[in-house]
């Protein structure tokens, strides 16, 4: 006999739009509370034609990601990026940045895929 009880969190985030800092750092600051929490969660990322962000949102990700990189690693279970176009995809689906995510990461341009793939890590997951 035997139980096994596996909880975890989907956050999805879609960029649309104007992005301003206060807009990135409350996505990060969610992001956070999970990690402090010790939630389990994957996270799917999108952003949409015609979004643009603030100048400095690159140089707040980056301090933010330094500071919980660790943490980051030990709770996000997976990462998907939705891409707009083959071209974009090609350009996410990098060896360098599946290197610094350092978690399960897929790249696609179906949002439903990359919650299949989701799934699929989920289960390989209780598997373990």
């Amino acid at each position: 006999m035997g139980l096994t009880i596996n909880e975890t969190v989907l956050v999805r985030a879609v960029f649309h739009g104007q992005v301003d800092a206060d807009e990135i750092r409350r996505w990060l600051a969610g992001v956070e509370r999970l990690i402090v929490a010790g939630t389990p969660f994957f996270f799917i990322a999108a952003t949409l034609p015609g979004a643009s962000f603030c100048d400095d949102y690159r140089a707040i990700q980056a301090v933010w990601y330094k500071q919980h990189k660790a943490a980051f690693r030990r709770y996000c279970r997976g990462l998907v990026r939705i891409a707009v176009s083959a071209e974009d995809q090609q350009r996410l689906d990098t060896p360098a940045l599946h290197a610094a995510w350092g978690v399960p990461y897929f790249v696609t341009t179906d949002e439903h895929a990359g919650l299949q793939w989701i799934t699929t890590q989920w289960e390989a997951g209780d598997a373990r």
